[in-house]
């Protein structure tokens, strides 16, 4: 028995406010060639946590903070813990405490495996929003890279959760395509993304942990030179083109993440076209100033 319920490895910084419940210990895939970040942290297996130490762990974080009003399941992907444990950790959750908003991570696979009926049962449970990693609207890029998903399975699986009340929240990972393939890894995500129309596209930059001896699988090719990475300058193009292809949808766009090397946010149907004239007046500035603002942000997770 503790006093302190179990730490998630990661959340998303829109949760930061959140009840932060742990349903899964790391990353049941763990394939993404260019990721890692749970053996970086020290998680380097997976497991399912028992539903009465979630319960448990729930007791817990409702008393340590009487006035939280959203609440986040981690770790990557708790819908993988199964139907039982996840909808019986958030019924749990929503009769300990009547939250405004429950959220979670989860693998565009798993949602695809688990179909529309159970994507309602979890709406039915009191699931309102789902983080993914989209990453890439490109088939190419999303099969070297080891994603384990297809553009296609992300179209099914928006339809799914639209048609169960369950909002979408996508990751997009500038620099996936590297320098060679940055055009077509953009416009395949905007195809993408202006398909499946979610809720919220929120943007993050590719940044590789560790090194070529001791890193995530991406590294190797980094090292021979088969993947070569794409410059600072090159992320900001990347935003640029992809807000000039993004239609003018009912999507929150958010660069809402420290080691973005431009921040941006707004609706795309009411804001994009401020958005890419800042995108656009930041690229207008002097070289130097450009490169001191590179190197000012640096990487960090």
């Amino acid at each position: 028995m503790t006093d302190r319920p179990e730490s998630l490895v990661i959340r998303p910084p829109s949760e930061w406010r959140s009840l932060l419940v742990r349903i899964t210990r790391g990353c049941n895939w763990n394939r993404c060639r260019f990721c890692g970040i749970y053996p970086a942290m020290g998680q380097t297996g997976f497991s399912i946590r028992s539903l009465a130490e979630i319960c448990s762990d729930i007791d817990l974080l409702v008393r340590l903070h009487p006035r939280a009003e959203t609440a986040f399941f981690g770790d990557a992907d708790p819908l993988a813990a199964g139907m039982e444990i996840f909808c019986g950790a958030a019924r749990y959750l929503r009769r300990c405490r009547p939250v405004q908003r429950l959220t979670c991570y989860g693998r565009i696979a798993t949602l695809h495996r688990l179909g529309p009926e159970n994507i309602r049962r979890l709406a039915e449970a009191g699931l309102d929003r789902i983080h993914v990693g989209l990453e890439s609207g490109d088939a190419g890029i999303l099969r070297r890279q080891r994603k384990g998903q297809s553009p296609e399975m992300a179209v099914q699986v928006a339809r799914w959760l639209k048609e169960a009340g369950i909002e979408l929240s996508c990751y997009v990972l500038l620099g996936l395509g590297g320098r060679d393939r940055w055009r077509q890894h953009i416009t395949g995500t905007a195809r993408l993304v202006n398909t499946i129309e979610p809720e919220f596209v929120r943007i993050r930059r590719l940044w590789l942990h560790g090194n070529a001896e001791n890193g995530c699988p991406l590294w190797q090719e980094v090292a021979t030179g088969a993947f070569v990475e794409q410059s600072p300058e090159g992320t900001v193009r990347e935003v640029e083109l992809l807000l000039g292809l993004l239609h003018p949808l009912n999507t929150f766009f958010a660069c809402d993440h420290a080691n973005n090397y431009i921040q941006v946010s707004g609706l795309l149907r009411e804001d994009r076209d401020e958005m890419l004239a800042e995108v656009r007046e930041f690229l207008a500035r002097p070289e130097e100033q450009r490169r001191v603002h590179y190197t000012v942000i640096g990487s960090r997770i």
